[in-house]
């Protein structure tokens, strides 16, 4: 890392605001990725003591099992259970106490799974559910805990994609030129006059499928040309520079010009673009979720839980009032983010 790029990184992490937004943005990212250890049915460990009749003998055998219901799924024939397909371990718990078997278990701190319907239908945030049950009874707070997960990976998933497929393709225009740049110009003039959202929301309509590959495939479709015509701009100015024409002269290929000389001037680009990236990606699935044209349910998403808040807004108020807040986090930590690496990145700003 050059001194330049230190000094770069040292002045965007003294900034109050970038602080404040990485704070802010981790803090959401590392208890939606450990969703399961927060919120779940299961629990993170269980002990299991059981006596066994050594065929009619006086003498006992005791079995101690150990399991990690969060990590692994058990099958129920392991615990006796001959009419259910699924363990129910709250269940199973009961039965134990009810037989006479030593058990314990370590749960999450909300027992609930986001797909787990109750009879409790439009409960107010109470100690049992912290922020109230949806339409179906299914824990607002799991739902949100899985749904900014989902939100997060398909932003990190499109941007990295999109940014990849970019970057190579707008080097590559802006460095070769010819009838390579020349298709790749008129494609996204084309791509300009259909509405991305629109296509979006056709295309989910007509396939009828909202699958979560399905979605981000159709969106960076789109999604890598806004850093292409970026890095092609720049590409543009650096291949005309002395220290690209001098490396040429000394016998250096085109990929060593691109790698060595023209990458390290663009990646800026890259750093400052990349937090409103992954802002734009997390506001669009919202949306697509928000009209019904997102995720299939019951799959937990921010978008889908601000629908059921709006048609709730008199009865329960508690809907919509958690995932706003949540995204509202998001993003402003997100674009709070963007602002200080453009500031500490950007040399016509500093």
């Amino acid at each position: 890392m050059s001194p330049l790029t230190k000094r770069r990184w040292k002045v965007f992490l003294n900034q109050k605001r970038a602080k404040f937004g990485l704070f802010v943005f981790f803090t959401l990212f590392i208890f939606s990725m450990s969703a399961n250890i927060w919120s779940s049915s299961k629990p993170l460990f269980l002990y299991r003591e059981i006596n066994h009749d050594n065929e009619g003998k006086q003498l006992n055998i005791t079995s101690k099992n150990f399991y990690f219901p969060i990590i692994k799924n058990y099958n129920p024939e392991e615990f006796s259970i001959a009419d259910s397909f699924i363990v129910n371990y709250k269940n199973l718990l009961e039965n134990d106490k009810n037989k006479n078997i030593k058990s314990f278990a370590i749960f999450s701190m909300n027992q609930w799974d986001p797909e787990e319907q109750t009879e409790h239908v439009l409960s107010p945030p109470s100690k049992m559910h912290w922020l109230g049950t949806d339409n179906l009874g299914r824990d607002i707070f799991a739902r949100l805990l899985f749904g900014t997960r989902i939100s997060l990976c398909f932003a990190l998933i499109l941007w990295i994609c999109s940014y990849a497929i970019g970057t190579i393709l707008g080097a590559m225009q802006g460095y070769f030129l010819g009838y390579f740049d020349f298709l790749l110009e008129r494609m996204k003039e084309l791509a300009a006059i259909i509405p991305m959202l629109t296509m979006i929301v056709l295309v989910s309509a007509i396939t009828k499928n909202q699958s979560f590959w399905m979605i981000l495939s159709l969106v960076l479709i789109f999604g890598w040309m806004g850093i292409a015509s970026q890095i092609r701009a720049n590409v543009l100015t650096l291949r005309q520079r002395e220290f690209c024409e001098a490396s040429l002269a000394l016998g250096g290929t085109h990929s060593r010009i691109l790698l060595k000389h023209i990458f390290p001037n663009i990646i800026t680009i890259i750093v400052t673009l990349s937090p409103f990236a992954i802002e734009l990606g997390i506001s669009l699935l919202a949306a697509l979720d928000y009209l019904g044209f997102g995720l299939p349910p019951p799959t937990p998403s921010i978008g889908e839980l601000m629908a059921q808040g709006r048609d709730n807004i008199q009865n329960a108020p508690w809907i919509l009032l958690s995932p706003i807040v949540v995204i509202l986090l998001l993003l402003i930590s997100i674009s709070l983010i963007g602002q200080s690496l453009r500031d500490a990145f950007d040399p016509k700003l500093s």
